[in-house]
């Protein structure tokens, strides 16, 4: 709401209010007030400083716009946050939980560095958590910026696509320079359907026949990054020699794990769990999710 409104409507309220009728109680004008002071106080504190004639007036005036104003950016950064735990932004921001608590508590407010690295981490903007604007926020995948982790903005999940193919490199998801794209996915589908709490999973597309006919070269697979422990049996994505494949996982008595492939063509092999720890094996994430390219 502009100013010069907020301002008429105070104004209008204070003075064109009716006589209360003998014996009937009218609802006080300071209830109207207290609405806009909650949802526009910034301009309520403008107006009301202008016409301020003491300065204790106009510090009682600040500290409960500044509360009010505190409340409501707290809430948009709780709502903009999601599920990414409030441990994992302290961490990022070398703060401690404690902190990013009291901030969506609206008891405490960041200063500019960490309002930008917060907006960046939750995939928004600073000016939508300041001023609350949805235009500012993002509107499709690429509005969306380029982010190692997938990103929720309302009811969708930006996942990472990652330009390496799932049979080379050694990087693997850590260089956001391989993010080619973010690519939308319903929300309730990756947390619900999926199961999938956590922003740690990523995209990529397969190359080689290992996994046909089930999987193509140029398919595309969405790997649980966090599920790297192989308790559950299926299809994963994982690093052997410096190679990243895509595999099915097995485990077997005796602490051994059987990798395998679906083309028959491909043997399987066993890695063992007490061989050396310097050979180059490593389990990367599991395979969730699959999309089938047609030639």
């Amino acid at each position: 709401m502009p100013f010069a409104e907020c301002a008429q409507k105070i104004v209008t309220m204070n003075t064109n209010q009716a006589q209360p009728e003998q014996g009937r109680t009218e609802p006080s004008s300071i209830e109207p007030a207290k609405v806009l002071v909650a949802e526009e106080p910034v301009a309520w504190y403008l107006h009301h400083a202008a016409a301020a004639s003491e300065k204790t007036e106009l510090k009682t005036a600040r500290t409960e716009a500044k509360g009010s104003y505190m409340r409501r950016f707290g809430e948009r950064c709780k709502t903009a946050r999601g599920v990414k735990e409030i441990g994992e932004v302290a961490e990022a921001l070398g703060l401690h939980r404690n902190t990013i608590y009291n901030i969506e508590r609206g008891v405490a407010l960041p200063d500019a560095f960490e309002l930008e690295v917060i907006a960046q981490l939750y995939g928004t903007s600073a000016a939508y958590l300041l001023e609350g604007d949805h235009q500012e926020k993002a509107k499709g995948p690429d509005a969306v910026r380029k982010n190692l982790e997938a990103v929720q903005v309302d009811g969708f999940i930006y996942v990472p696509l990652f330009d390496i193919h799932v049979s080379a490199g050694g990087g693997a998801f850590n260089d956001v320079e391989a993010v080619t794209a973010m690519r939308p996915f319903d929300a309730n589908y990756i947390r619900y359907e999926l199961g999938i709490s956590h922003n740690q999973i990523a995209m990529t597309a397969v190359v080689g026949r290992s996994m046909e006919p089930w999987l193509r070269p140029k398919d595309t697979v969405l790997t649980d990054l966090k599920d790297r422990e192989a308790l559950t049996e299926g299809v994963h994505i994982v690093r052997l020699d410096g190679a990243l494949l895509v595999k099915n996982l097995q485990r077997l008595p005796g602490k051994v794990l059987r990798v395998s492939s679906y083309n028959q063509a491909y043997e399987p092999f066993d890695i063992q769990g007490t061989e050396d720890r310097d050979r180059d094996f490593e389990v990367i994430g599991r395979v969730r999710w699959a999309g089938v390219t047609f030639s």
